[in-house]
């Protein structure tokens, strides 16, 4: 679906702007955690969603369980680290979602995750100006991210937890005066007193910009100290995998409380359920997946 005359059209082509990284960052969700395939999140991710083939993209994750209009990346706070912004959450899977991967709001089944491999503070395209900040998760290679997808906050506010219901979208105001400002890289850090490490750093909107508007001292917290406030599931063993016999059959739960059957191993729906959308929005707001593009001048793509 294209955007409306009324906005912009200013999409950007799911990747474009993180950097093509070719290989992963050292640093892990903790010590005890450490990711090296895509098949280590389908154990762990299982009780709080459903595995699906999902197009192109292949074995992909929807949540279960959450409220009508549940947008990734809007239920939690921004934390300023020694490696950029870092978004903690307390929704069971904030482990992996939304540190690894990228997402997809797909028409018929809504939010859907992709899995990838490479951890960084968080996964999401930023758009700052006119008092605002907005941030929407990053798309798989390929994918149009619309700036209606972009979640608002006004800059006084950035530093506050943010809730579902303290985010705006699609306000055609705030998008004329907001620009795309991503900035992804790789560094070399010292992570915990450690040696260097290579890590992703994801800035976002400056910190004395924050800063100037709350009129508070941010201090960067250490990455390291952050990652531990984010637990990963109990049972995950050091390579990533959960201690369960992948012979094992599950039924597991779908969004509305219903089971969805398991074929080959992988949870296929027997029906999409209809797609959640942000309250006080539109109820078709613009889809990731359109025709229309704006190239990011300057940067490379990512792979998911």
């Amino acid at each position: 679906m294209k955007t409306s005359s009324s906005i912009p059209a200013i999409l950007l082509a799911g990747g474009l702007c993180l950097g093509g990284f070719n290989a992963s960052a050292d640093l892990e969700v903790s010590a005890a955690v450490q990711i090296h395939a895509k098949a280590d999140f389908y154990a762990p991710l299982a009780p709080q969603g459903a595995w699906i083939e999902f197009g192109s993209h292949g074995r992909c994750w929807r949540p279960a369980g959450v409220a009508v209009g549940w947008w990734p990346y809007c239920d939690g706070s921004w934390v300023w680290t020694d490696c950029g912004w870092y978004w903690a959450s307390d929704e069971p899977w904030a482990w992996a979602c939304y540190h690894y991967g990228t997402w997809i709001n797909d028409p018929s089944l809504g939010w859907v995750w992709v899995p990838g491999i490479e951890w960084a503070p968080a996964w999401v395209y930023w758009r700052v100006g006119g008092g605002f900040i907005g941030w929407t998760p990053c798309a798989p290679r390929g994918v149009v991210v619309a700036p209606a997808l972009f979640a608002f906050v006004a800059t006084d506010h950035f530093h506050d937890r943010v809730r579902p219901s303290t985010v705006v979208f699609n306000d055609t105001r705030i998008i004329r005066q907001t620009r795309t400002t991503t900035e992804v890289k790789r560094e070399n850090r010292v992570v915990d007193g450690g040696g260097p490490r290579r890590v992703i750093i994801n800035e976002g909107p400056g910190v004395d910009l924050i800063q100037k508007a709350t009129r508070t001292k941010i201090n960067a917290v250490p990455i390291g100290e952050v990652v531990r406030r984010t637990p990963a599931p109990r049972g995950l063993t050091p390579t990533g995998r959960v201690n369960e016999s992948p012979a094992r059959e599950r039924q597991i739960p779908s969004d509305d409380g219903k089971s969805f059957p398991r074929q080959n191993g992988v949870v296929v729906p027997s029906q999409p359920t209809a797609p959640a959308f942000p309250p006080n929005r539109p109820a078709e707001p613009p889809r990731q997946g359109g025709e229309d593009r704006e190239k990011d001048k300057g940067r490379g793509g990512r792979d998911s």
